[in-house]
């Protein structure tokens, strides 16, 4: 029995063959796809109409209005019609929407997700851009 064990483990100790290892091929570089459409922001104005609906001015009046904000692409927008620039941009906590020539002003203020994604933004603070000390409360919708 001894020798059979021994013989089957000589058997066995023979029959290995050492495999040298193949190095593997190297992967072809790959191409980096972007989107050369600018964005100016994660969210968009860009396409769509909005309505002023109500401004609370820094002299407390309040005013029902009905001019409308079409926001052409991520630059250019009309108020009533009037061809103008705007800023969408980015904050660690909220968005700043800059609008230039409106009938208040070069105002900016901050807006939140919330009001972009429901389009719907209730009386948020936007103060002159060159005048921090004036500013409006403004109502819009998204239509």
């Amino acid at each position: 029995m001894k020798l059979f064990v021994s013989i089957l483990a000589l058997v066995a100790l023979s029959s290995c063959v050492k495999q040298e290892p193949k190095p593997q091929q190297p992967i072809a570089p790959q191409p980096i796809i972007t989107n050369p459409q600018p964005v100016d922001s994660t969210l968009s104005f860009v396409g769509q109409t909005w309505v002023v609906t109500k401004v609370l001015n820094t002299d407390m009046m309040y005013e029902n209005r009905s001019d409308t904000l079409v926001f052409i692409d991520v630059d250019d927008y009309t108020f009533n019609g009037v061809p103008s620039k705007y800023n969408l941009g980015l904050t660690p906590t909220s968005y700043k929407l800059t609008m230039y020539d409106t009938a208040w002003g070069n105002i900016g203020g901050s807006l939140f997700n919330y009001n972009i994604v429901s389009g719907k933004v209730d009386g948020l603070d936007f103060f002159d851009i060159f005048n921090s000390s004036r500013k409006v409360k403004l109502w819009i919708t998204k239509i």
